[in-house]
C-alpha cells in the first residue's frame, strides 16, 4: 500500500508539472507578437539580364562560350539564344522507331547539342523575325542550325524555305538520322 501512495503522489506531481508547464505555454504564445511572414508575394522579384537593343544590331557578336542548360535553351556568356530555322528537341521527347520500340530521342538530342557546344566559343548574327531575334550561330564557320538539322537532333522551325535548312532537314529524315531514326544501337 505504501507503494501505491508514493506511486500515487509521483503521478500527481507529474500533473501538476506538466498542467503548470502548459499553462506557461499558452501564456507565452497568447502574450507573443503575431508571426511575421518572411516573403511576401509583392517582394518577390526575378532579376533578368537586360540586353541594350544594339546587341542585336551587331554584324556578328562573338561568344566566348556556349551550352545548353538542363532545360534545353541554348545559352552563351549568360544570354539565352533561339536558333533560326531549327528548333531543339525537348529533353523528355520519346520516340517510336519504325519498329515500334520507344526510345528517349530528347535525351540523345540533348547529349549530342551539349557535346556539340560544350564550352566552345560561338559567332551570331540575328534575324529580326520575331522578339527576341533569331540567332544564326557558328562553331568554326560550321552552322550550328544547320548541322542539328542534318544529324536529327532537331526540327525544322515552321515557316522556313532557306534551301540548305530544308535540305538538312530532309536528309537526316531520309537516312534516318537522329530522332528519325530507330534508336541507340
Amino acid at each position: 500500500m505504501k507503494q501505491d501512495r508514493g506511486l500515487a503522489k509521483l503521478a500527481l506531481a507529474a500533473i501538476l508539472i506538466a498542467l503548470s508547464a502548459t499553462d506557461r505555454g499558452v501564456a507565452q504564445t497568447e502574450n507573443a507578437p503575431p508571426a511575421r511572414r518572411a516573403t511576401r508575394p509583392a517582394d518577390i522579384r526575378v532579376y533578368r539580364l537586360r540586353t541594350p537593343s544594339s546587341f542585336f544590331e551587331q554584324d556578328a557578336v562573338h561568344f566566348e562560350g556556349a551550352h545548353v542548360d538542363l532545360s534545353g535553351s541554348l545559352r552563351a556568356d549568360g544570354h539565352a539564344l533561339q536558333l533560326y530555322g531549327a528548333v531543339l528537341v525537348p529533353r523528355n521527347r520519346i520516340c517510336i522507331s519504325p519498329t515500334g520500340a520507344r526510345w528517349a530521342c530528347g535525351q540523345r538530342a540533348f547529349m549530342a547539342i551539349r557535346a556539340l557546344l560544350d564550352g566552345k566559343s560561338i559567332t551570331c548574327s540575328f534575324k529580326h523575325i520575331s522578339e527576341p531575334p533569331k540567332a544564326v550561330c557558328s562553331i568554326e564557320n560550321s552552322d550550328v542550325a544547320q548541322f542539328l538539322l542534318s544529324e536529327g537532333w532537331a526540327e525544322l522551325a515552321a515557316g522556313i524555305e532557306d534551301k540548305a535548312y530544308v535540305e538538312a532537314s530532309e536528309s537526316a529524315r531520309s537516312k534516318g538520322a537522329g530522332i528519325w531514326g530507330d534508336g541507340p544501337p
